[in-house]
C-alpha cells in the first residue's frame, strides 16, 4: 500500500548580467515533483518550467532514492515560460511502511555554457506510518566565499532516547564536506549538528538551498523528516576588507583617546616647582 508523496513547488533563480546597459536577464527554473510507489518501483513524475526570461540549456532531470539515481534525457533548451516533463523510476521492491526521502536535481546550463543545478528533496509517504516524533526546528549558515558551516538543530518530540542519521546535500557547486553523522538524541532533548560547506563553483551573489535529512527507525516503521535553508554566496575578501569595519572602530577610538590626551594636558593645572634661595 502506498500514498503518493505530496506535490511540491522549489524555484531557483540564475541572474546573468549582460554586457553593457541591457537589463539583467534570468532563468527560473520550477519544479514540481510527484513522487509514488507503484508497484516494485518508486516513480517520480516530474515537471520543470522555466519561468525567467532568458533560455535554459542541456536541461536534464535526475532522481535520487535509497542510494540510487535514475537520469532522464537532455533537453537541447528549455526556452523562457516554456515547460517539460519528464518520468523517472528506481526499482523499490519490498519497500516497507516508513517515511523515505528522496531528492530531485535539474541540471542546466546558461548560454555560456556555465553548469546549474536546482535541487529539491522530499518524503515519500508508504503505508500509513506514526507521525514522525523528530523536528528539525532550524537550518542556519552564515554567507559562504571559500569555507562555512551549516548548524542543524535538532529536537526530540518524544521520552525515549533515539539514534538518528542526520545528513545534508547542497546542489552542484556546494560540497557538504562532512559525512552523514549518527547522533545521539536524548529523551525530549535537544542538539546541535555541524556540517562543512565548500564553494566549489557557485558564483558571488547567488542564494542556494540546502537540505537536511534525518532518518531513524522507530518500532520497525522507517521515519525521516527534512530541514530547508539558505546559503547566501558572496566574494572573497582580502585581510583588509574582512576587517573593514574593526580597523575603522579601532582608528576612531585611537583618535578619541589621543584627543582626549591632549585636552587633558592642556588644561590640566601646573604644579609649580618650589624653589629655594640661599
Amino acid at each position: 500500500m502506498s500514498q503518493a508523496g505530496r506535490v511540491a513547488r522549489f524555484v531557483v533563480t540564475l541572474l546573468a548580467v549582460a554586457a553593457g546597459p541591457a537589463a539583467a536577464k534570468s532563468i527560473s527554473i520550477a519544479i514540481t515533483p510527484r513522487v509514488e510507489l507503484q508497484g516494485d518501483a518508486v516513480v517520480a513524475q516530474v515537471g520543470v518550467k522555466n519561468g525567467g526570461d532568458e533560455a535554459a540549456q542541456s536541461v536534464s532531470a535526475s532522481f535520487f532514492f535509497r542510494d540510487q539515481q535514475a537520469r532522464g534525457e537532455i533537453h537541447p533548451e528549455l526556452g523562457p515560460q516554456q515547460a517539460m516533463e519528464a518520468r523517472l523510476s528506481i526499482p523499490a521492491a519490498g519497500l516497507p511502511t516508513g517515511r523515505w526521502p528522496y531528492r530531485v536535481a535539474i541540471d542546466y546550463t546558461d548560454a555560456n555554457q556555465y553548469p546549474f543545478q536546482a535541487l529539491h528533496a522530499g518524503i515519500l509517504t508508504v503505508g500509513t506510518p506514526p507521525l514522525a516524533k523528530v523536528a528539525i526546528p532550524s537550518v542556519n549558515a552564515p554567507a559562504l566565499s571559500s569555507t562555512g558551516r551549516l548548524r542543524i538543530h535538532l529536537k526530540n518530540l518524544a521520552g525515549v532516547a533515539r539514534t538518528a542519521t542526520v545528513r545534508g546535500t547542497a546542489p552542484e557547486g556546494i560540497e557538504v564536506s562532512t559525512p552523514p553523522a549518527e547522533v545521539a538524541l536524548a529523551p525530549w532533548g535537544e542538539t546541535d549538528v555541524d556540517h562543512g560547506l565548500i564553494n566549489r563553483t557557485a558564483l558571488a551573489g547567488s542564494r542556494y538551498p540546502v537540505f537536511v535529512t534525518v532518518e531513524y527507525e522507530d518500532e520497525g516503521v522507517h521515519q525521516a523528516v527534512i530541514g530547508q535553508g539558505m546559503v547566501e554566496i558572496r566574494a572573497s575578501q582580502s585581510f583588509f576588507e574582512t576587517w573593514r569595519v574593526a580597523f575603522w572602530i579601532g582608528a576612531a577610538l585611537f583618535v578619541l583617546v589621543w584627543l582626549g590626551i591632549l585636552v587633558w594636558r592642556l588644561t590640566a593645572p601646573r604644579q609649580r616647582r618650589a624653589e629655594t634661595r640661599s
